[in-house]
């Protein structure tokens, strides 16, 4: 009986262990990805800070300049980013990676204003 009893411990545990409650479990909409990301904007004595970023202090100013223009209440695609929670409901990280935002008619995001959304995102969307 204790053999049994051990096994399903064991068994138990492993289970529980694979199972989680991470941020990523929760932003899992968000899959930025990195393969043409310029990892030298990273360095120090780059001018592109990617240090304690939160919507408030970096990014809602990158989406009023960039994005809100089109991405208004009055947006006929119906795609509203005037609030941090507007832009959590939407994949920004897939538009980014593939060029579809902003669109070439308008201004384009800097390199280092592409890394500060996903580096923002990859560090838990923080307001």
């Amino acid at each position: 009986m204790n053999k049994y009893f051990y096994i399903f411990f064991l068994s138990t545990s492993i289970f529980l262990s694979c199972v989680n409650n991470n941020e990523e479990d929760y932003f899992s909409d968000f899959n930025c990805e990195w393969e043409n990301t310029d990892f030298n904007l990273f360095l120090p004595s780059s001018d592109c800070n990617l240090v304690d970023l939160s919507y408030q202090s970096s990014i809602a100013s990158i989406i009023d300049s960039k994005c809100i223009g089109c991405h208004n209440q009055s947006s006929p695609n119906g795609i509203n980013l005037t609030t941090y929670n507007n832009l959590l409901s939407y994949d920004i990280c897939f538009q980014i990676d593939n060029d579809l935002m902003p669109p070439s008619s308008m201004p384009s995001l800097s390199e280092c204003e592409k890394l500060q959304i996903k580096t923002w995102i990859e560090n838990g969307l923080a307001e």
